[in-house]
């Protein structure tokens, strides 16, 4: 299983990107904002969905683990694929979107490409109180308590139980595994 590829943009196609990894150019799909900041020439470095199926194999690639994350609840929805997941996740950040999910607001979703009324309706049903608005992208604590198995919601709510006087990055993990032993 690929967890996360990094290598060098060598070319950029409508919605993939084609990343240098070695010897090997994997064809990675991004969401639309992931997409329009890759660059042909740049390092980049994206965490990986694998859609296997009989007829087809897709690379999903994420800047950040919560749109990973997110992209997989989605696709958890019925009537929801990975292009669909894709589509809306291009609809803004993964934050917004779960606030989006936790206020019942399908605004967001109108206007996403392959995602009519009722395929809104659904995400909006079956996602609520599953998904929550998460600590600030970049935040490391947050991201290594996601890379370590805690979901976003247990996460979000260790990270703000540590006193913000606390900049160390390893005292503040420690400190949020503290409040989730508990």
């Amino acid at each position: 299983m690929i967890g996360r590829i990094k290598g060098e943009v060598t070319e950029k196609l409508p919605g993939t990107v084609l990343v240098a990894a070695g010897p090997i150019e994997y064809e990675v799909w991004l969401a639309l904002p992931d997409w329009q900041e890759t660059k042909v020439g740049d390092e980049a470095s994206f965490y990986i969905y694998e859609n296997i199926k009989e007829d087809a194999y897709a690379l999903f690639g994420f800047s950040e683990y919560v749109a990973k994350e997110l992209f997989m609840k989605l696709l958890s929805v019925s009537g929801v694929g990975p292009k669909s997941a894709l589509s809306i996740l291009s609809a803004g950040s993964p934050d917004k979107i779960m606030q989006a999910i936790q206020s019942g607001s399908a605004e967001l979703f109108a206007g996403v490409v392959g995602v009519g009324k009722k395929t809104a309706e659904r995400v909006l049903v079956e996602l609520k109180g599953k998904v929550s608005s998460s600590a600030p992208a970049g935040d490391e604590t947050y991201l290594a308590l996601v890379g370590l198995g805690y979901t976003p919601a247990q996460a979000a709510d260790a990270v703000s139980k540590v006193p913000a006087a606390v900049t160390d990055d390893a005292e503040r993990v420690k400190l949020a595994l503290k409040s989730l032993a508990k």
